[in-house]
C-alpha cells in the first residue's frame, strides 16, 4: 500500500501495461522489507486507487471489466442456457458487441470479465482470440475501482459467451458438459 497520494501517482505514471511483465522482476520496498516477485510467474497485478483513470484498451476494444463468478454466470445466463445469445446470431459490422469471458489462469485462478467491442468483418473477427493468445497482457477495470493486469503469458484456456460467430476451421464443434463439481452443479464449466 502506497498512502503518499504524490508517490502513489509517480508509480501510476511511469507504469507501462504493455511493459509491465517485461521486466526481469518487480521489487516492492517499504520501510522494513523488501519483496521481488519474477515477473514471467506473476499472474496478475491489481493497482486500487480512487484516482486512477484507464488506460485505453487494446485493439479496439471499448471496455473491459472485470465481474464477480456470480456477475458471470448472471450476465451470460450460465444457469439459463435457453437465454443464452448463439454464437452465429447475425450481427451488422460496427454494432457492439457485449462478451463475456473466463480466462483461466495458470495456478487456477479464473478471471471472469466483460468485454464490448464493435463488430467486425468475419476476416477480423479472430483477433480477440489472437490477442487472448498473443501471451502479452490484457488490462481491465475492476469492479470496486481501480485497474487490474493479467499476464496472458500464464493464460491457460478461455471461454467466451457469446463467441464471434466465425470460428477456426480447425475447431471441433461440440457442446460444453455440464458439470457436476463446484459451487454451480449443472451449469458448464
Amino acid at each position: 500500500m502506497q498512502t503518499d497520494k504524490a508517490a502513489s501517482r509517480k508509480i501510476w505514471e511511469g507504469i507501462d501495461p504493455t511493459r509491465l511483465f517485461t521486466r526481469p522482476r518487480i521489487v516492492i520496498g517499504s520501510v522494513h522489507s523488501k519483496a521481488v516477485f519474477v515477473s514471467a510467474e506473476i499472474v496478475r497485478v491489481d493497482f486500487i486507487q480512487a484516482f486512477s483513470q484507464c488506460w485505453k484498451f487494446p485493439a479496439g476494444y471499448s471496455d473491459i471489466v472485470e465481474l464477480s463468478e456470480e456477475e458471470f454466470h448472471k450476465y451470460a445466463h450460465l444457469d439459463q442456457p435457453a437465454l443464452m445469445v448463439e454464437r452465429e446470431e447475425p450481427r451488422p459490422v460496427g454494432d457492439f458487441l457485449v462478451s463475456f469471458i473466463k480466462l483461466q489462469m495458470r495456478g487456477g485462478h479464473p478471471v471472469f470479465a466483460m468485454v464490448e467491442f464493435p463488430v467486425k468483418l468475419s476476416a477480423e473477427s479472430q483477433s480477440f482470440m489472437q490477442f487472448m493468445l498473443s501471451k502479452t497482457v490484457v488490462h481491465m477495470r475492476l469492479r470496486g475501482g481501480g485497474v487490474g493486469v493479467i499476464n496472458l503469458a500464464n493464460l491457460a484456456a478461455s471461454r467466451v459467451y457469446p463467441g464471434v460467430a466465425q470460428i477456426p476451421a480447425d475447431a471441433w464443434l461440440a457442446e460444453p458438459v455440464f458439470s457436476s463439481f463446484g459451487r454451480n452443479a449443472g451449469s458448464p464449466s
